[in-house]
Parts: C-alpha cells; structure tokens; sequence
C-alpha cells in the first residue's frame, strides 16, 4: 500500500476519539483498516475474529468519533457497505490536555491501550520468532539526555522517519514484504 497524501497524520484533539481508541477491539479495527483498507465489517469481523455484531456496534463509535467513514463506491446494502479510516495516522499528547481532567483521562487511556496492543504484537513475535524475520526485526534501547523541545523534535524526526517508509512507492520486484509494526517511546524515565 502507497500513500500519497503527505497530510495523513491528523491531530486528536477531541474526547470522543480518544475514548474510542482506548477500546483494545476499536484499536484492533483500526489497525486491520490501516492494514488491509476500505474492507466490509463481514472481512473485518473475520479478520480480528469478533462477531459481526459486535463489529458494526464498534464502527458506529468509530464513525461518531470521526475516526472511520464509510469508502466511496461502497454498496448501499448495509452487510456489504465498506469501511475506511478518516486518516491513516494519529498523534496527540497527554499534555495537551493538562486542563481538561476527562480529556486527560482518556488520553491516557487511550495511549495505554495503545501500549498494550504494541506489546502484545511484540510478544507475539517473540514467541513464534520467523526465519528469516527473526534476523531483521529489531529492538533498540537507548538512554538520552533531553530537554523537552529536545524531545519533541527527536519525536518528530522519528514520526517522518517511518511515514517516508509507510509512503514510499512499493516495489513490484517479487520480494517477500509483509505488515511490520513499527513503534516508539520515549519519555523520561529513571534505571
């Protein structure tokens, strides 16, 4: 999959999407959608192994939340219609939310789901640990000495590091590519 649209990051500002995303199967459709694309809720129940009930009751949250829409050119037929997200990439702040006690919670909430999901895919990996994949994915550990400005823009650089590899032109040369995860933290923290 190839992105063009170099504005596909979108600034989560509001409650309502961040109570959605901290719901583990609302991550994991979003997850499949930014993976497989527009795809109907039958593909998507199958694909993260949840009743089509419970899948149309999490798009409904997704869809009020701003977060997913339905694709253009879908049928009208609500079991065929298909599912798109609204943007392939999300980033807020904790922070940003310092005076709003419900938005903070939620944020938090939120990022925390996030980060069990990561970690869930990461043991997951571990555990059955694929020839060859086992020799090129990697883990890297770094302590830094920051300030925060310094730390926003090690963020950022990050950020446009992965986006210019999720939108480069894909190769069709024939090789194995599969979806890789690929995250990161930072903050402060003590040994």
């Amino acid at each position: 999959m190839h992105d063009d649209d170099q504005s596909d990051v979108r600034q989560i500002d509001h409650v309502r999407a961040l109570s959605a995303l901290a719901n583990p199967d609302r991550a994991r459709l979003m997850d499949a959608l930014a993976v497989h694309g527009p795809s109907t809720t039958t593909a998507l129940a199958q694909s993260i192994g949840l009743a089509t009930g419970s899948v149309s009751h999490h798009l409904k949250v997704l869809v009020e939340a701003g977060l997913v829409a339905p694709a253009p050119g879908g049928s009208t037929d609500r079991r065929e219609r298909r599912w798109k997200l609204v943007t392939r990439g999300m980033r807020w702040t904790v922070g940003q939310f310092r005076d709003q006690p419900t938005a903070q919670a939620a944020a938090t909430s939120a990022e925390g789901a996030m980060l069990e999901r990561q970690f869930e895919r990461a043991r997951e990996f571990l555990e059955i640990r694929e020839e060859p994949w086992d020799d090129s994915a990697f883990s890297s550990h770094v302590w830094l000495q920051l300030t925060p400005d310094e730390l926003l823009e090690l963020g950022q650089q990050l950020n446009d590091l992965l986006l210019g590899w999720r939108r480069r032109q894909i190769p069709d040369d024939g090789h194995d590519r599969r979806t890789v995860l690929a995250f990161a933290h930072a903050f402060p923290a003590e040994p």
